[in-house]
């Protein structure tokens, strides 16, 4: 599964100082040859036959023999220069690349990060029960009514998404109606696309498919929904902006290939709110969610459900920032 902007910069930072130390052994070697050629510049222009030597037998042979295995050193050096230049300009310029390529990411996790900040880009949700603080019950199913809030949740099942706009979000109106599957693991083939864009997006709406989510895998105690509701708040804020509209698959990273499927994105494109690929939804797909990896509720679970068994992550989420470096707000992204 890779995350959107959890990209290993780290990576291909050393990957690029690796770079930047072949070429100064390159530029090394390039001393070296130097020098040989120097000193095989010398030889040849010596005159071995001058003085005693020259009346020696033989002699002139011998020189013959110097010079002609001299042009071959030099032969040799020549076309050691020759690819000695070719590997130095193709690692400057894959260095180059690399170099590109960091800031892109960074300039990508910047512009995600102020799209975040701005004023009025989401709006904190009220603390209510199912939306974490530790004020969840197992009786706050969906459908009960907010305290001092004349709006109820969405009374549908998981995979079965309605009711109003939860603010904070880009997309407003219901979620799309979708038949739930009563499996467990579903076969890749079995994956669905036709939710793209059409669930509501931002903090307060990934609160409420989070809750149903835990709902759908039967975690009921309070502590540990506030765990994982505040981990995968971070996984969806980094991952895509909270299910922002233009976040929802990603065509750029290695990831991105495959047979175009119905969304018209590559098989292995990561998708959704907290974007799992769909080999990863389909093998972690929990039951009583639906098989459309653009539902978040099922995208959501699919992602804890995999969190479990990647990183053995306590069924009560408690360890979950420890284990996940995505999920925790206080170290910097990292893909999961």
């Amino acid at each position: 599964m890779t995350v959107g902007f959890g990209v290993r910069l780290d990576e291909l930072a050393k990957i690029q100082r690796d770079f930047h130390a072949l070429q100064q052994r390159m530029n090394e070697m390039t001393k070296q040859t130097g020098r040989i050629k120097d000193v095989m510049a010398k030889a040849v222009a010596t005159d071995l036959a001058a003085g005693a030597l020259g009346n020696v037998i033989g002699f002139g042979a011998v020189v013959a023999q110097v010079e002609q295995q001299v042009s071959a050193i030099n032969a040799q050096v020549a076309a050691l220069e020759a690819t000695k230049e070719k590997l130095t300009k193709g690692l400057a310029e894959d260095t180059q690349k690399i170099g590109t390529v960091i800031k892109r990411y960074q300039e990508a996790e910047k512009r995600a990060h102020e799209g975040v900040s701005k004023p009025g880009s989401t709006k904190p949700a009220p603390k209510s029960p199912g939306k974490g603080g530790g004020e969840h019950t197992p009786t706050n199913k969906p459908g009960a009514k907010k305290p001092g809030s004349s709006m109820p949740k969405s009374p549908n099942k998981p995979g079965q998404h309605g009711g109003g706009d939860h603010g904070g979000g880009n997309n407003h109106g219901n979620d799309p109606k979708t038949e739930i599957s009563h499996a467990g693991a579903i076969k890749t083939s079995e994956v669905t696309y036709g939710g793209k864009g059409k669930y509501k997006s931002g903090e307060a709406a990934c609160r409420e498919y989070i809750a149903q989510a835990l709902d759908a895998m039967g975690v009921t105690d309070p502590a540990a929904r506030e765990a994982w509701t505040k981990g995968m708040l971070t996984i969806a804020k980094r991952e895509s902006t909270y299910n922002a509209p233009g976040s929802q698959v990603n065509l750029w990273d290695t990831n991105a290939h495959g047979a175009k499927q119905a969304d018209g994105a590559p098989l292995n494109s990561s998708r959704g709110g907290w974007q799992t690929i769909p080999p990863t939804f389909a093998a972690y797909h929990v039951k009583g969610t639906s098989t459309d990896i653009y539902d978040p509720v099922a995208n959501v679970a699919a992602s804890m459900n995999y969190i479990r068994s990647r990183y053995h992550v306590s069924a009560d989420g408690h360890d979950l920032a420890s284990k996940v470096q995505q999920a925790d707000p206080n170290r910097p992204a990292r893909g999961y």
